[in-house]
């Protein structure tokens, strides 16, 4: 989904809210967006972060995330800034929220962890039931039929979210991933741990939005303390 961080979301660029959730938990010294787009860096301004280019080279469609993770710290080093932890929020998850990263990031401190990546419980659907097509549409168990059950008989299983991932900087620069030995697991709300990737889970988010709204009669999103950037004279 070509240009989604900036994507209209009830009246804000998508990735306002995860810049938004991260200013209004207090718990950084720094909130910072890495892009190679200028545009997604005045928005990032806009909405409260500083903004770092990130190189072309880490801005392609098969770069690592984990690798501009490590151009922002070793950029901010060169700045003679040395940050101790780092909490990744990803753009395509608006509806995090401030609590969640506040949250999340007291069971990292309180468990000295590494690594600790949010997640959200499968739904609806079993891992061990998953199944794969051929070009003909014949089908097969993506994992044997040793794994089929009763679905009262499966594990209960988790699927990780882009919202809201913490590490230790040392352990990240020296292991280059968030899955680091050892990594631990947040679980949070399914309804606020949405990763908006294609055109459709962008239309199941606005109505999973408009859904909670009509149920609980507020938004479910956090809405950023400024007027959105598109608006802006």
């Amino acid at each position: 989904m070509p240009g989604k961080n900036l994507r209209p979301f009830f009246g804000h660029p998508m990735m306002a809210y995860g810049i938004s959730a991260a200013v209004n938990s207090g718990l950084f010294e720094k909130v910072i967006v890495s892009s190679d787009d200028p545009e997604i860096g005045r928005a990032a301004q806009w909405y409260g972060a500083e903004f770092i280019e990130r190189p072309a080279e880490l801005a392609t469609d098969t770069a690592k995330s984990i690798d501009a993770v490590i151009h922002v710290l070793r950029t901010l080093g060169d700045r003679g800034i040395l940050a101790d932890s780092l909490c990744q929020v990803f753009p395509n998850c608006p509806l995090v929220t401030s609590a969640d990263i506040a949250g999340h990031g007291k069971l990292f401190r309180q468990g000295n962890r590494s690594f600790q990546i949010s997640v959200v419980t499968y739904r609806c659907v079993y891992p061990e039931w998953a199944m794969l097509a051929d070009a003909e549409d014949r089908g097969q168990w993506a994992f044997g039929k040793e794994f089929l059950g009763q679905s009262q008989d499966c594990a209960r299983t988790f699927c990780p979210t882009g919202a809201v991932w913490w590490a230790r900087c040392a352990e990240l620069l020296a292991q280059k991933t968030f899955y680091g030995s050892p990594f631990h697991l947040a679980e949070m709300d399914a309804n606020r741990g949405v990763d908006i990737d294609d055109e459709q889970d962008l239309r199941l988010s606005e109505l999973l939005v408009l859904g909670l709204k009509a149920r609980d009669g507020c938004s479910p999103l956090e809405m950023p303390a400024k007027e959105s950037y598109f608006s802006r004279g």
